[in-house]
């Protein structure tokens, strides 16, 4: 029989990367966690980890493992929350991936009347702009602009929402407005840049076709509330989503150059794993989000 706490070593040790940091979390000496993990392994008739002396990665088969794994610990924290709790009061960790600029903007006051109304949950957001791992990464719910059909989440469309090319008025004072799209190739556009790909084709359309140009700049970066920053600061011009920057559009501090044009679609998405067992915290989380972007 697996012994349930050899099973929550090695969902630690996925995480951690480390046989012996795995075993400091749980109380257990090195020799005594790489027992527990060898014994696992014994049960399952597979190897889990390929070892070395410098690092630690799943094989094939521990990557298949921990999916269920994970579904498995997460079914018994629900039922133990249910027992010490009861079904009706939410409590617990919410772990939510969120887009950098997003989660400092409109969401985190979005989240506002849900954290009062349900005192007992812990909401931990994870800000990032590149793609979190769902199964590798300890996160509930991710938000993203746009879902890939392959990525091999559950996912609900939250809005529609467009791209938007911003600059402050004082960038504009200084360079003037441009006329035509086709004008930025000679302008200081700020990009974004993810995962060694850099984000530098702009496309809209504009009088019923679809221009698109390759922009340049001094500067870009992976982190959308960075190119937000730079764009307040007057550094360029920056191709933004719409929600990150309504709130500066509303009060002035950025222009939308081309308002008659038809940006680029990004719909906004809340996607999560296939999970048979979905945690009424999460569920409500999930309603809430809808409600409010709805």
């Amino acid at each position: 029989m697996i012994q349930l706490s050899d099973v929550q070593l090695f969902i630690r040790v996925s995480e951690l990367g480390s046989i012996s940091a795995a075993g400091r979390v749980l109380g257990l000496s090195p020799a005594a966690a790489s027992a527990a993990l060898k014994r696992l392994e014994k049960r399952v008739d597979s190897q889990l980890f390929e070892r070395s002396t410098r690092s630690l990665r799943l094989t094939q088969a521990g990557e298949i493992f921990l999916v269920y794994c994970q579904q498995s610990r997460q079914a018994l924290d629900e039922g133990l929350s249910a027992l010490r709790q009861g079904r009706e009061q939410l409590s617990g960790d919410i772990h939510l991936g969120v887009p950098s600029d997003l989660g400092r903007g409109c969401l985190d006051r979005l989240l506002e009347p849900f954290r009062q109304r349900h005192p007992q949950l812990r909401l931990v957001m994870h800000l990032s702009d590149g793609l979190i791992d769902l199964y590798r990464n300890p996160i509930d719910l991710v938000l993203r602009y746009g879902l890939s059909e392959d990525s091999g989440l559950v996912g609900r469309k939250l809005c529609d929402n467009r791209r938007v090319l911003v600059a402050s008025p004082a960038y504009l004072a200084r360079h003037g407005h441009p006329e035509r799209f086709e004008a930025l190739t000679g302008r200081n556009c700020i990009c974004f840049y993810r995962n060694g790909e850099l984000f530098d084709r702009w496309r809209l359309y504009w009088q019923d076709q679809q221009r698109e140009i390759t922009v340049s700049g001094d500067r870009a970066a992976d982190d959308g509330a960075l190119v937000r920053q730079w764009a307040l600061a007057g550094h360029g011009i920056a191709y933004k989503s719409r929600l990150d920057v309504q709130a500066d559009l509303d009060a002035g501090r950025l222009v939308d150059l081309f308002p008659d044009a038809l940006y680029e679609s990004t719909p906004l998405y809340v996607a999560y794993p296939s999970r048979r067992y979905q945690p009424a915290r999460i569920k409500a989380l999930l309603g809430h989000l809808e409600a409010g972007f709805g």
